[in-house]
């Protein structure tokens, strides 16, 4: 049992959970911060929110800590993430369900400490919905990953014909395709029927300055793991934002189909080199 703990991979992945812990810590005190000097009348200048420390009567060096644990639990979490597939069916759901109920916890801990939602349920939900859209988007591109992993398989087997490229391939690219049509196009309409009328929160905040950027980037990401560099999916990608704009916001939105390409753009570049070096280290051509 110690020896299959402590594996070349598992160690690797306890590192990158540390990594991303680290991250999350540095992460929620910058947040904190720059929250506390937008307050009004301004907070002391603390890595703590003055609303907590009054909710729990604790000292800050105990606040503190909770924040700091909170934080690196949630970053921890999202780095133990592993692929989704590893294991038979069961197993992959009970660990899914398990992770997503774990890290989920943790992220609601984490919101609440930093003063995200609002005082009421409904805010909390919100949040936890769109760390679950997040969550559903990344566990469906790792998927992906985990089919190109079996093709490549069946291809080394002779089992199935070699896999067409070039940059502007459309066949291939079509699951990301459909996914990038499915965030884009229906997303910001779903989400102007949940917006309050007065405070449209989530169709002019959290949509073009959060969510577009994260799902353009891994949708990249994912396609320059599994194909290299296909440049038709970040122009898809910022031809699809055009519809919604005029729907939803108006031509001041166009920003999007930029913030779209070049997203989409960087990650596909950056995981097509990760491929690459992957594949040169292998001995790979």
């Amino acid at each position: 049992m110690k020896n299959r703990m402590f594996t070349p991979l598992n160690r690797q992945r306890l590192l990158w959970a540390a990594v991303c812990g680290l991250l999350a810590v540095v992460a929620v005190l910058l947040f904190v911060a720059w929250r506390g000097s937008l307050a009004v009348p301004p907070e002391d200048p603390l890595l703590v929110r003055r609303a907590v420390l009054d909710a729990l009567a604790w000292p800050v060096p105990a606040v503190l800590a909770l924040e700091l644990a909170l934080a690196f639990g949630f970053g921890a979490s999202v780095g133990l993430a592993v692929p989704p597939m590893e294991g038979p069916g069961i197993a992959v759901v009970a660990r899914t369900a398990a992770h997503l109920l774990c890290s989920s916890a943790l992220f609601a801990g984490v919101c609440w400490i930093c003063g995200l939602p609002p005082a009421n349920w409904q805010g909390l939900l919100l949040l936890l919905g769109i760390y679950w859209l997040m969550y559903l988007v990344v566990w469906l591109l790792r998927y992906l990953r985990w089919r190109a992993e079996l093709d490549a398989i069946r291809r080394a087997l002779g089992l199935a014909r070699p896999a067409a490229g070039g940059v502007w391939q459309a066949r291939l690219l079509k699951p990301y395709l459909l996914l990038a049509g499915a965030l884009e196009l229906l997303l910001p309409l779903l989400l102007r029927l949940l917006d309050p009328p007065d405070v449209p929160g989530l169709t002019q905040l959290f949509y073009p300055y959060l969510l577009l950027p994260f799902f353009c980037l891994a949708v990249g990401w994912s396609a320059g793991r599994r194909f290299g560099v296909a440049l038709l999916l970040p122009v898809a990608c910022g031809v699809l934002t055009l519809p919604c704009v005029f729907l939803v916001y108006n031509y001041t939105a166009l920003f999007q189909a930029g913030a779209a390409f070049v997203f989409t753009l960087a990650g596909n570049l950056l995981g097509a080199l990760v491929r690459r070096v992957r594949r040169h280290s292998c001995g790979e051509t």
